[in-house]
C-alpha cells in the first residue's frame, strides 16, 4: 500500500495537536458526536451521558484542533451508507492498515456521528482527510438525524461515497430519497429556495460503492456494462446526478465466505477473497488518482483545514436550530471572514516579529536610530534602510504570505483592487492608520495607529536618546570653555567652536528627532555664549577694579614717598639749624675770647662790647627760641599736611576694597554646569 500512495504523490502522516496540545490517542477521533455522547480525550473512548436523549449534535474540539493544524487544501474523502456494511474497513484501507477506523464485529454499530481519521495522506498540493459516518438507519436515530448526518458529510466532503450491499433495489432508492430531499434540508444563497440542480456546482464527486456483488451487470439487451453506466440508466442514478456534478460506480466481491473470517476481516486480511482485495487496491488507486481539492463557494477557491473547521462549526450550529437551514453562501461568507481574520492575525504577529529582527539589524540593536523617510535622510547615511522601507519590504512579506495563506479562498492579486474590504486593504490597516497630512512634518504626522505606530515611536525614542547624547558629547569641549576660560580665550573663539559643534551635530544626527533635540543643542548654545558674555564682561570689570586698586596703591606708595621726602627735608632743616646755631655759639665764643683779650687794651670799649655780649646774649636766646619755634610749626604743617594726603590715600583704599567686594564673584564650574545641561 505504501507503494499506491508514493504512486500518486502521498504519504501517511499523523495529524499533531497545536503546540502545548495534547496527542491524541487512537488513529480516529469523532469530529461530530450526538449530544446523548461525549468524547473522553484522556482515554480516547466515547461515553454515554446519562440521562441525554439524542436530539441535537456537536462538535469534538479535540478533532478541530487537529484539522486547524492543516494549513494547505483538503481533499475530505467520507463514506456513508447502511450500517454494518464495511465502510470502515474502506477508508482503513485507504490509509494502509485495516482496523485505522474501528470496525464493528456485532449486530449494533460502532460509529455513531461522524469520525476523523487522525493520519491523513499528504500530497503536494493537498491533504486527504477521511470521515466514516455513522450508518443509515441506525438504531436510536430518526429519519431527521440520519438527515443531519448526511446533510453535514455531504457539505463537508470533496468525495462522498455511498456503502450498500448489492444492486440498488426499491429498498436502496426508499433510502436514497434523503438525497433527493437535500433540496429542502440546505440552501446554495441565503433566504432563497435552491433547487436540486443548483447543488451541482458544490457538492462532492459521488461513488456509489456496491458491495459483495459478484455477477456481471447487464442492459436489457444483455450488453454488459460498466457499473457506472448501469447506474445512470437506473431511476436511482438519474435521482443522484440531478445534485451530483460526477458520479461513479464501483462493485467488490464480498470478502469471503467464511463466517468466522467476516466477523473480523482486518484480523484475517491475507485470509480474504483474492478478487475482493484486487477490487479494494483498484478502488484505492481510483481514489487517490481522481482526489482533489475540496472546493469553496467562490469561483477557484478551496478550502484547507482550518476554514473546514470552521465551516463544521457553522454547520452543525445549522442543523441543530430547527429554524435555519445551511446555506452554503453565507456559511462561506463567514468561513472566509473568520479566516480573514486569523490569517490577518497571522500576519500582524509575523509582520511585528520580523520587523523588530529587521530594525534591529538596521540600528544594531538600537544603537542608531532610522531615517522615517528617504527625504529625511542625508547622503551621509545612504546605505542605511529607511524606517518606511523597512515597513514596506516587511508588508510586501506579510502580504505574499497572507495571499497565499488566503488564495484558496478566491482571494487573487487580481482582487486586490475591489472595495475597500479586502484582505489586504484590512491588513494594511492593522499595520499602519493614517490621517489627512495639513503640513510636512515626516510620515509621523500622519501616522496615529497600527503596527507601525510603535516602531515610528520606538525610533523616535532612540533618535532622542541618540541625539542628546551626541549633542552632549559635542558641547563638552565648549562646556569647559565657558566654565574654565583660558586666558586669551574669547568670545569670538566661543562662538567658531559652537558653529562647529553645530556642523559635527547636522552631519552625525539620526532620526526624526535631530531637528527637535538641534533646537535644544541651539537653545543651550546660546545660553552657553551668554553666559561665556557675562563671564567675560565680569572678568573685564574684575580687571579694572584690581587695575584701580593697584594704581590707588602706587598713588598711595608715592605719597608716602614724598611723606618720606618732607620728614628727611624737615631732618636736614633741623640739622642745618643746629649747625647754624652750634655756629654762632663758636662765634660767639671766640668772640668773648677776643673781647677777654682785649678787655684790658680796650677798656674804654668794654661797656659798649658788655653791651654787645649782652645784645648777642638777647638775640641768642630770641633766636633759639625763634628757630625753636619755626622748627615746630614747619614740622606741625609738614606733619598735618602729611597726615591728611594718608587719610585721603586711605580712604580711597578703603573704597576700592568695598568695590571690589562688592563685584560678583567668578562663577564656579557647578553653576555653569547647572546653567547648560541640556535636557
Amino acid at each position: 500500500m505504501p507503494g499506491v500512495h508514493s504512486k500518486f504523490g502521498f504519504k501517511v502522516e499523523e495529524l499533531k495537536p497545536k503546540k502545548g496540545g495534547k496527542r491524541v490517542k487512537g488513529s480516529s477521533i469523532p469530529l461530530i458526536l450526538p449530544n446523548d455522547l461525549q468524547y473522553n480525550a484522556s482515554t480516547g473512548r466515547v461515553e454515554t451521558v446519562q440521562g441525554e436523549r439524542r436530539e441535537s449534535a456537536q462538535i469534538v474540539p479535540e478533532a478541530l484542533e487537529l484539522l486547524e493544524g492543516i494549513e494547505e487544501p483538503v481533499s475530505v474523502i467520507s463514506i456513508c451508507g447502511p450500517c454494518r456494511t464495511g465502510k470502515s474497513y474502506i477508508l482503513s484501507r485507504l490509509l494502509g492498515t485495516a482496523d485505522a477506523f474501528a470496525l464493528g464485529h456485532r449486530m449494533s454499530p460502532h460509529t455513531f456521528g461522524i469520525w476523523m481519521g487522525t493520519k491523513v495522506l499528504r500530497g503536494k498540493d493537498f491533504t486527504i482527510v477521511l470521515l466514516d459516518t455513522e450508518g443509515i438507519d441506525a438504531p436510536g436515530a430518526s429519519a431527521g438525524q440520519d438527515a443531519s448526518i448526511l446533510v453535514l458529510t455531504i457539505l463537508l466532503s470533496s468525495k462522498l461515497i455511498y456503502n450498500s450491499q448489492n444492486v440498488p433495489y426499491k429498498g436502496d432508492l426508499e433510502k436514497m430519497q434523503c438525497f433527493v430531499n437535500l433540496a429542502d434540508e440546505i440552501s446554495v444563497k441565503r433566504g432563497k429556495k435552491s433547487g436540486v440542480s443548483a447543488f451541482r456546482e458544490f457538492f462532492p464527486d459521488f461513488l456509489w460503492l456496491l458491495r459483495d456483488v459478484s455477477l456481471n451487470m447487464e442492459d436489457e439487451n444483455g450488453r454488459e456494462m460498466d457499473p457506472t453506466e448501469y447506474l445512470v440508466t437506473k431511476d436511482v442514478g438519474q435521482a443522484i446526478l440531478a445534485s451530483f456534478s460526477s458520479i461513479e460506480c464501483a462493485t467488490l466481491e464480498r470478502p469471503s465466505g467464511d463466517t468466522t473470517i467476516m466477523t473480523n476481516i482486518a484480523q484475517h486480511t491475507n485470509s480474504l477473497n483474492p478478487k475482493f482485495t484486487k477490487g479494494v487496491d483498484e478502488l484505492i488507486e481510483s481514489l487517490l488518482q481522481k482526489a482533489r481539492a475540496k472546493r469553496g463557494y467562490n469561483k477557484g477557491s478551496t478550502v484547507n483545514g482550518l476554514a473546514l473547521s470552521i465551516m463544521t462549526k457553522q454547520y452543525v450550529e445549522a442543523v441543530n436550530d430547527p429554524n435555519s437551514i445551511p446555506a452554503l453562501d453565507n456559511t462561506w461568507k463567514n468561513t472566509v471572514e473568520v479566516m480573514w481574520g486569523k490569517a490577518i492575525e497571522k500576519a500582524v504577529m509575523e509582520y511585528k516579529h520580523q520587523m523588530q529582527d529587521r530594525v534591529a539589524k538596521a540600528t544594531g540593536n538600537g544603537q542608531v536610530p532610522l531615517e522615517e523617510t528617504a527625504s529625511d535622510g542625508t547622503l551621509f547615511y545612504s546605505s542605511q534602510p529607511t524606517l518606511i522601507d523597512l515597513h514596506n519590504q516587511q508588508f510586501e512579506e506579510v502580504k505574499d504570505k497572507l495571499i497565499r495563506r488566503v488564495g484558496h479562498l478566491g482571494t487573487s492579486a487580481e482582487d486586490l483592487g475591489h472595495g475597500n474590504r479586502t484582505v489586504v486593504d484590512r491588513l494594511e490597516k492593522r499595520l499602519i492608520q493614517r490621517e489627512a497630512r495639513t503640513e510636512y512634518n515626516a510620515i509621523r504626522s500622519d501616522v496615529t495607529g497600527g503596527e507601525l505606530l510603535h516602531f515610528i515611536q520606538q525610533n523616535e525614542e532612540t533618535s532622542k536618546i541618540f541625539c542628546q547624547k551626541l549633542s552632549e558629547r559635542l558641547l563638552v569641549t565648549v562646556r569647559k570653555r565657558v566654565d574654565f576660560p583660558a586666558k586669551d580665550y574669547d568670545y569670538s573663539e566661543l562662538e567658531m567652536e559652537v558653529c562647529r559643534a553645530q556642523q559635527q551635530y547636522k552631519k552625525k544626527a539620526r532620526g526624526p528627532q535631530k531637528w527637535v533635540v538641534l533646537q535644544e543643542m541651539t537653545k543651550n548654545c546660546e545660553q552657553l555664549k551668554a553666559e561665556f558674555k557675562k563671564i567675560e564682561e565680569h572678568h573685564k570689570k574684575l580687571m579694572l577694579a584690581r587695575q584701580k586698586a593697584k594704581d590707588a596703591e602706587r598713588r598711595a606708595k608715592e605719597r608716602e614717598e614724598q611723606l618720606q621726602q618732607l620728614r628727611q627735608q624737615a631732618q636736614d632743616m633741623s640739622r642745618a639749624q643746629r649747625e647754624i646755631l652750634q655756629k654762632l655759639e663758636e662765634q660767639h665764643k671766640k668772640m668773648m675770647e677776643e673781647v677777654q683779650q682785649e678787655a684790658q687794651e680796650q677798656r674804654e670799649q668794654k661797656f659798649q662790647e658788655l653791651v654787645v655780649e649782652l645784645v648777642g646774649e638777647i638775640m641768642k636766646q630770641e633766636m633759639e627760641e625763634l628757630l625753636s619755634k619755626l622748627r615746630e610749626l614747619l614740622l606741625k604743617c609738614v606733619l598735618e599736611a602729611q597726615q591728611h594726603e594718608l587719610d585721603v590715600t586711605r580712604q580711597e583704599l578703603e573704597s576700592l576694597r568695598k568695590a571690589i567686594d562688592d563685584l560678583p564673584s567668578t562663577p564656579s564650574a557647578s553653576s555653569a554646569d547647572d546653567g547648560c545641561i541640556i535636557s
